[in-house]
């Protein structure tokens, strides 16, 4: 076969591999919509003393928490505003974290949460707050791992 004709070849393989890439780009994540000096916190209480784990990918140290159990959680706006919270739940599967659930919050003031949801069935997980302004998402918290026993 002529280089030419490899070359072409080549080519024709790629469209469609790039039509895949374009087509797919952003399909996983949701974007931001930055709100200067807006940031969230995020604090899982009443925690059992945890350790590390190797799970999912990566080394963490997992808070523990017994099964059937509450778990509470709160956190702060670096920015007074009308904000919505949602918490996020997400859950080790088969080497991957992949979405267990969410929890409400409540507002008590313009720039604090709180909030709470029962522990779920044993295994690990990770929790991250979600902070919107309407239905536009404005920030998210740090992730606080989890591990149900």
């Amino acid at each position: 076969m002529r280089p030419r004709h490899v070359l072409i070849l080549l080519l024709l393989a790629a469209i469609p591999i790039g039509l895949a890439v374009v087509l797919a780009g952003g399909g996983g994540t949701r974007a931001i919509s930055r709100v200067p000096g807006a940031s969230i916190s995020l604090a899982l209480l009443g925690e059992g003393s945890g350790g590390e784990a190797a799970v999912c990918g990566g080394t963490r140290r997992y808070a523990i928490y017994s099964a059937g159990s509450t778990i509470h959680f709160q956190g702060t706006m670096t920015k007074a505003a009308a904000w919505k919270v949602k918490l996020k739940l997400k859950a080790c599967r088969a080497g991957a974290f992949q979405p267990a659930g969410e929890a409400s919050a409540t507002l008590p003031t313009n720039k604090s949460y709180t909030g709470s949801f029962p522990a779920p069935i044993s295994g690990y997980y990770f929790a991250r707050a979600e902070l919107k302004q309407g239905e536009a998402l404005v920030g998210r918290s740090d992730k606080a791992y989890f591990e149900v026993r």
